[in-house]
């Protein structure tokens, strides 16, 4: 039997689809109210290298070794994460973009996220082996390699959103490799003393890093990334769509935007390494353009009804476009322009007496725009492979829970009165009104939208 390039690329869809699954089910089953479901099924009650365990939230230790062990854990899990969504990213092009996207990276970039799954966790949660590190390494390559290809195969765009996908491959890898410089700085043992001692001590206040090298390099490494890879899942969202273009005009124009000001972020979250903070000069006023621009591109698409698959996209992401004001950039100014004088906030936000306050604002932000991401995706890939009232439900499902989820976030961080961190978080309003029922409808969301790739998978047509 001739196994077709359609065939291929539905066999990656659900293998990603289980992988991207799998990955996140694991921190599901770590989180504290797991805790007994886990201690059922042999593994520790309590994680090690935190600064409260049982029944409440993560939050890093003061002390130096239970620090840096927690440090580790996270910093693999979330490479963990990242990897499993950017293999589903290359996946969900491949299949949108046709032949733009050789068969061969695909293939590279399952075995890339596969060793990175495989050894980062193993490394983070069972034993801290060279040789397991040294997978997840080898992980990160292969992905890196099915970077090179995609560039390679993008470098003559035949339009304005490959133009842009082009941009965000080629800044992904240079942010790869001052990745690569940050992981490197492990091998000096005066650099990672100084790196690790930084890490501990930006959580609680991040201006505590700043001096350091390395924890610039890494800070911008992280921003860049997360923007590029967000932006390149829109994009595809575009394209998903036909591009069908009410204004035309309008989409060019705007699309020329988008990658301009998203290569101009890029460059200026990679210059916080060397420049520090100042380079916020560039990175706030181009990712304000981008996502003027992302929106104006958005609602320059032809919208479909909203109650079918290519409506559900279009209006899917123009909501989400939307909903980027209140959950991220809105908070973002509130905390920034309280961390040192009480406007929003009395004591302001980096008073030692909220120790707890910009952290777990800090990992709400992060967990929003990766949340974003992962349903940005679901809502392509249904706009690309269902017709059905199922792929509709599911679609809408997630952006719902997307929003009410995120929007809890941004309650729990930013209304938490000054004092001691509560250990026992899971009581917060915000949390049992807002974020777990969130959580949970995007989960049914997630549950029927691998329904329906089975369902798209085992057609033979």
């Amino acid at each position: 039997m001739i196994v077709t390039r359609g065939r291929i690329v539905k066999i990656h869809v659900i293998v990603a689809y289980t992988l991207v699954a799998l990955v996140l089910l694991w921190g599901v089953l770590l989180s504290p109210p797991f805790r007994e479901l886990r201690v059922a099924l042999g593994f520790p009650a309590e994680l090690p290298g935190s600064r409260f365990n049982g029944w409440a939230a993560e939050i890093i230790a003061s002390d130096i070794e239970d620090a840096s062990f927690y440090l580790a854990r996270v910093s693999h899990y979330y490479h963990v994460v990242f990897a499993a969504l950017l293999y589903a990213s290359l996946v969900l092009s491949a299949g949108v973009l046709g032949d733009r996207i050789p068969l061969n990276t695909l293939t590279l970039a399952l075995v890339g996220a596969l060793m990175t799954a495989v050894g980062g966790i193993g490394y983070a949660y069972f034993a801290r082996l060279f040789y397991l590190h040294g997978l997840f390494i080898a992980g990160l390559a292969f992905l890196f390699a099915a970077g090179v290809l995609v560039a390679q195969s993008l470098w003559k765009p035949r339009s304005e959103i490959e133009i842009g996908l082009f941009a965000s491959v080629l800044l992904l890898l240079i942010g790869g490799v001052v990745g690569g410089y940050v992981g490197s700085s492990y091998m000096d043992d005066s650099l990672a003393d100084a790196f690790v001692k930084a890490k501990i001590a930006s959580r609680f206040d991040p201006d505590l890093g700043e001096h350091v090298e390395v924890w610039r390099a890494m800070t911008g490494h992280a921003h860049a990334m997360v923007t590029l890879v967000l932006t390149g899942s829109m994009l595809v969202g575009f394209a998903a769509t036909g591009p069908r273009w009410a204004r035309p005009r309008l989409a060019k124009l705007s699309l020329w935007a988008v990658t301009l000001s998203l290569a101009a972020t890029a460059v200026g979250s990679y210059l916080v390494w060397p420049l520090g903070g100042i380079a916020h000069k560039i990175i706030t006023p181009s990712s304000l353009v981008l996502l003027i621009a992302s929106l104006l591109a958005a609602f320059a698409l032809r919208a479909p009804p909203p109650m079918t698959a290519d409506g559900a996209l279009v209006h899917g992401l123009r909501v989400g476009l939307v909903s980027m004001w209140p959950l991220v950039v809105v908070p973002g100014a509130i905390v920034a322009v309280s961390l040192h004088k009480p406007v929003f906030f009395d004591p302001p936000m980096r008073d030692p007496s909220r120790d707890w306050a910009e952290l777990a604002y800090s990992i709400g932000h992060w967990h929003i725009l990766l949340a974003a991401w992962g349903v940005t995706l679901l809502i392509t890939l249904l706009a690309s492979i269902g017709r059905s009232r199922l792929a509709v439900l599911s679609a809408w499902l997630a952006v719902v829970g997307f929003l009410v989820a995120s929007a809890g976030v941004n309650l729990y961080a930013l209304t938490a009165p000054p004092g001691a961190y509560s250990p026992n978080p899971y009581d917060n309003l915000w949390v049992r009104l807002l974020i777990e029922p969130g959580l949970t409808i995007m989960a049914l969301a997630a549950i029927l939208g691998y329904v329906e790739a089975l369902r798209w998978a085992l057609n033979k047509q």
